[in-house]
């Protein structure tokens, strides 16, 4: 191989002005058809230190390093490993090798960095140096490609190492594989929850399992618990839908939340027993009134009536036989209520007209759509199966003969 810089064919200056030039696979194509070894291996030192990392990034190097490759490939290896241009060959693979290593980091963190480290241990095994090569594979987590290196090393031990490890991320993989696909099946038909749930399975290291994990905690932020849920009708009113007993007061947790002022934080309580739906005053101030009579103690809901809580508002009831109340606010700041209390499954259609066929369960403190086999529900513009696990947010479609969309606040 030429060793004096006078004898190259390109000078220190043309190389320096071909790194900060960029043009780089272009002169090493030129120089490997003019067997200019010293001059590849020059370059590919002042590409790899620091003043070439000055001018030339990465991802140039590396598609130099590229460039050298299929210009390699072109060139007829000589049968004798032994000779001169062998030696040449491997010096100049080794050159390149060192000045991508020299500029990729360890661990390699960037997907630049990861593909310069591979085409610098692909170099290396092309040189014969199968030990580094098979290491450099290794930190990339590319065992397949260790396992080759260490059994062209005739180093069987350390290649069964490499494929056990294959084995053991590929088996890591498919079961990542088969919880995330779980995970869709569970999130398509609408059943969050269980979606959710079943991340915990993911196994950890894998980039896919992140990004499902991720995205459970965003769908897991938006879940609503508690037993009620308020849903805007577009184009209507709010309805507000609860589960037994049912707390009507300014708590904002109670099921049914008043703004009144003079409504005290936990008033009333709708309650069921064996008997029917009834209400009690929970110890408020302004106390509770039905029909302008005082309630003290538990008064049965039938039919149609009024309740007064405190001074200024008043709700018109309606008991229906199902062991459901509808409430509509006729005074005080809650005037415009509606709200449907009872045990589950809560059809919405008592409150909701166009609603058939679809209910809602509370009870578990997981508000939660159901819907019957006549009629099709679209949550956030997917079809649903039997049941939705609600979050805020949701836009619901109701698909039936007179479309209805619902959005819950």
């Amino acid at each position: 191989m030429p060793g004096p810089v006078d004898d190259l064919s390109i000078s220190p200056e043309e190389l320096r002005a071909a790194v900060a030039s960029r043009d780089l696979p272009a002169l090493i194509a030129r120089l490997v058809r003019e067997r200019s070894w010293g001059a590849i291996v020059l370059l590919f030192g002042h590409a790899g230190g620091p003043e070439g990392a000055t001018s030339l990034g990465l991802p140039e190097l590396e598609r130099a390093a590229h460039a050298l490759t299929l210009a390699l490939d072109a060139v007829q290896a000589p049968r004798n490993a032994r000779a001169a241009l062998s030696d040449e060959l491997r010096a100049v693979r080794i050159a390149a090798a060192e000045a991508l290593l020299a500029r990729a980091a360890v661990p390699a963190l960037t997907e630049n960095e990861r593909r310069a480290r591979r085409r610098a241990a692909a170099l290396m095994a092309a040189a014969g140096d199968h030990a580094r090569a098979a290491i450099v594979h290794e930190e990339l987590g590319d065992d397949v490609r260790a396992a080759e290196a260490w059994g062209a090393l005739g180093e069987l031990d350390r290649m069964e190492a490499a494929h056990a490890r294959d084995e053991a991320r590929t088996g890591v993989r498919r079961a990542a594989s088969d919880v995330l696909r779980r995970f869709d099946v569970l999130l398509a038909a609408g059943e969050r929850r269980r979606a959710i749930a079943s991340v915990a399975g993911v196994p950890a290291g894998t980039p896919s399992g992140e990004a499902a994990r991720q995205l459970a905690a965003r769908l897991e932020a938006r879940l609503l618990r508690g037993r009620g849920v308020s849903l805007r009708v577009r184009g209507g009113a709010t309805v507000r839908a609860s589960a037994l007993p049912a707390r009507l007061g300014r708590d904002p947790l109670a099921e049914i939340p008043l703004r009144d002022p003079g409504v005290s934080r936990q008033h009333a309580t709708i309650v069921a027993d064996a008997e029917g739906l009834a209400i009690e005053d929970a110890g408020s101030r302004a106390g509770l009134r039905v029909a302008g009579a005082r309630v003290d103690g538990r008064f049965r809901l039938r039919g149609d009536g009024e309740i007064s809580l405190g001074a200024t508002t008043t709700l018109r009831f309606s008991a229906r036989a199902e062991g459901q109340i509808v409430l509509r606010g006729v005074a005080g700041l809650d005037r415009e209520l509606v709200a449907l209390v009872g045990a589950d499954p809560l059809a919405l259609s008592v409150v909701v007209p166009g609603a058939e066929g679809v209910a809602l369960e509370l009870a578990a403190g997981a508000p939660r759509l159901v819907r019957g086999p006549e009629v099709a529900v679209r949550v956030d513009g997917h079809l649903v199966g039997h049941g939705c696990d609600l979050l805020a947010g949701d836009v619901v479609e109701i698909l039936g003969a007179a479309p209805v969309t619902l959005e819950v606040a």
